[in-house]
């Protein structure tokens, strides 16, 4: 048996009374969950057939921890996914995924009448639904095939079409390898994130705690800072696991805990402000900055802590098993400090996309993945990601990349979140637009952040436009949700959204 289940039983088998996973509502040790886990499986096989599809809409919890590995100890395929996308795309989702059970809340039964749909709104709901279980009795495990698909994972959609993408037990295997050769995790883990697990990163961290015997501690809402600091204080909490926008609210106090002894930050590429804050809260632990996608069971490289302020805005070189290489928009391969899409080629990448075998075909050529991700390297072989492919528009000529400008703004004192987008333009072909949101207290003016940009961009990419805002509208984990900001903006035209500036040209 490969992937999380099977490194599930073993730590079971190795440290049955430590404590593996917990919420605010319940707590269990590796036997308990893994019999949990267990007992659900019993009930899932009894009712389908091994390779059926279940969907769990269930917030991060340990209720949705059960529901995952169980899910897979029963020969099915786990489909997590976000239950608060909008009927349409459940419907849609839904209808792509076929599945045999739907897990999820009483809200979410409400739009969904469907006799499949089985409610879980805690921990103690399980019970309803799985069998006593002691463990692996009487029950037949799965095989070794490493290309057993075990997940279904749906990308963040920060456009209309997120994609299911299909894990097997091979590729989580081989990402396991490569995370723990490049980050220290360990039985002695603590582990605390609020990261949902409708995401290979949030999954990741059950991953971990199942393959190193850590302790998982998650609080699904990040905003409940009261909570959360009790937990990292009370419950020894040693490691950190979240995107930017997670971290730039834990530390927004300015506390120091210097119980924590490592951080891992994904998503996006941090701010040099906020990494400061960071190393003033978190003063004895190393920061690893962490690249990847769905495609590739979540990560493709590591920047060590080691070398976060002399590769600054890297996102590192390869994990283990990952080969990159850097393409032309004629597939000829980039060297150093040429500008082009990554690709990525490794046992981790997936093997495609569900019910779309023209997209999967498209997008991985010969076992190399087009991640769609803008990068170049340095003579060392670190890579800098420079933005989406996708998210790339025209603005007089020139090939404008958003996240490079965003960059540049969250840079400039006072400004806490910036995002950037084309407007269509009769002349320029598109108008570089800057949305700020200005941190608290901050007296920054619009022309100030322009006059700024003059000396710190290209002159083609400096804002024609800001406009001050009070929030940046991301998903889950943390991404722009642009489609949703442009509509924000376009709905607010002719009342007042923020105030605007016009770029100052020399």
């Amino acid at each position: 048996m490969l992937g999380p289940s099977s490194w599930l039983l073993h730590t079971a088998s190795r440290v049955p009374q430590k404590e593996a996973i917990f919420d605010e509502e319940v707590s269990l040790s590796f036997q308990a969950f893994y019999e949990d886990a267990a007992g659900m499986a019993e009930s899932l096989r009894s009712e389908g057939e091994p390779g059926g599809r279940v969907m769990i809409a269930i917030p991060s919890g340990v209720a949705s921890a059960i529901l995952y590995f169980g899910t897979m100890i029963a020969e099915q395929v786990a489909v997590p996914f976000n239950p608060f996308i909008t009927p349409e795309q459940l419907g849609s989702l839904r209808r792509e995924i076929g599945p045999r059970w739907i897990f999820g809340p009483s809200t979410l039964k409400k739009i969904w009448k469907d006799p499949r749909f089985l409610t879980i709104d805690c921990y103690k709901d399980l019970s309803r639904w799985k069998c006593t279980s002691k463990g692996p009795k009487g029950f037949v495990y799965p095989d070794h095939d490493p290309s057993r698909l075990l997940n279904i994972v749906y990308t963040s959609g920060t456009t209309r079409h997120p994609k299911g993408v299909m894990l097997n037990g091979g590729n989580l295997e081989a990402v396991m390898r490569g995370i723990l050769q490049a980050i220290a995790i360990d039985e002695e883990s603590r582990i605390f994130t609020t990261l949902p697990f409708f995401h290979t990163y949030g999954l990741s961290q059950l991953w971990l705690m199942a393959k190193t015997g850590a302790t998982l501690a998650i609080v699904p809402d990040i905003t409940r800072m009261t909570t959360i600091k009790e937990i990292l204080l009370m419950r020894k909490i040693n490691t950190l696991a979240g995107v930017p926008y997670h971290f730039a609210l834990l530390t927004r106090r300015g506390d120091r805990i210097d119980s924590i002894r490592l951080v891992t930050i994904a998503g996006e590429a941090p701010s040099r402000q906020l990494l400061q804050r960071m190393k003033r809260s978190y003063p004895k632990a190393p920061i690893h900055i962490m690249y990847g996608l769905t495609e590739a069971s979540t990560r493709l490289t590591t920047l060590p802590s080691e070398d976060l302020e002399r590769k600054q805005g890297s996102i590192g070189l390869p994990i283990e098993g990952v080969e990159l290489k850097i393409i032309d928009d004629e597939g000829r391969e980039l060297g150093v400090h040429e500008k082009g899409e990554l690709m990525a080629r490794g046992e981790n990448i997936t093997t495609g996309y569900w019910k779309k075998e023209k997209l999967t075909r498209q997008t991985i050529i010969d076992g190399w993945l087009h991640t769609g991700d803008i990068v170049e390297k340095d003579k060392e072989g670190y890579y800098y990601h420079i933005g989406r492919k996708d998210f790339v528009f025209k603005s007089g000529g020139e090939k404008i990349v958003p996240a490079f400008i965003e960059r540049a703004l969250r840079e400039i004192e006072g400004i806490r979140d910036a995002a950037v987008f084309g407007r269509k333009d009769t002349f320029m072909g598109n108008r570089i637009c800057a949305v700020v949101v200005k941190a608290k207290n901050s007296k920054l003016t619009d022309r100030g952040i322009l006059s700024v940009c003059q000396s710190r961009l290209d002159r083609g990419w400096i804002p024609h436009e800001v406009i001050f805002a009070e929030e940046i509208p991301r998903s889950s984990s943390g991404k722009i949700l642009y489609e949703t900001l442009e509509k924000q903006i376009s709905q607010s035209e002719g009342r007042e959204y923020g105030r605007k500036s016009e770029r100052i040209d020399s």
